[in-house]
């Protein structure tokens, strides 16, 4: 193995070991490289992630973290959260950011409503499809909000 890929596959353990991630997949094309750290238990979300409530937080949507990465509630340290519990949103709101392989993604609202419940906080790292916020969605046939 030469020195230059070498560094790049240490590069990519070290991230992985920052943001937690027990493995990592990459495609590119139909060349696949796949990373499991040992020792760890797997990150990867169930197939089947059941949207149910704990029978003492309310019911409503979940919205998920579209990958394994660092979430982070603010633009910016000392800036303001995008949302706060309570603030209503709109499908297409921007949310929260993932960040990944120091790629800053957006975390988008799929569903008019309100704000319930935030799960997790800014800095934290999250697993890919992880619940990041409970929203208590607008029931289109009743108009919204009385």
């Amino acid at each position: 193995m030469n020195v230059n890929v070498r560094q790049r596959v240490a590069a990519v353990l070290d991230a992985m070991r920052d943001l937690n991630l027990a493995e990592l997949e990459i495609r590119i094309g139909s060349e696949r490289i796949s990373l499991r750290r040992a020792g760890m238990a797997s990150t990867q979300a169930p197939t089947t992630v059941s949207a149910a409530a704990k029978p003492d937080e309310p019911p409503g949507h979940l919205v998920r973290a579209p990958l394994a990465g660092t979430f982070f509630a603010t633009p910016k340290p000392g800036d303001p959260a995008f949302v706060q519990v309570g603030q209503q949103i709109h499908e297409g709101d921007l949310v929260g950011l993932v960040e990944a392989m120091k790629v800053f993604n957006e975390v988008l609202s799929d569903v008019d409503g309100r704000v319930a419940r935030v799960l997790v906080r800014s800095g934290d790292g999250v697993a890919a499809g992880q619940p990041l916020m409970r929203v208590d969605a607008e029931a289109s046939s009743q108009g919204g909000y009385p």
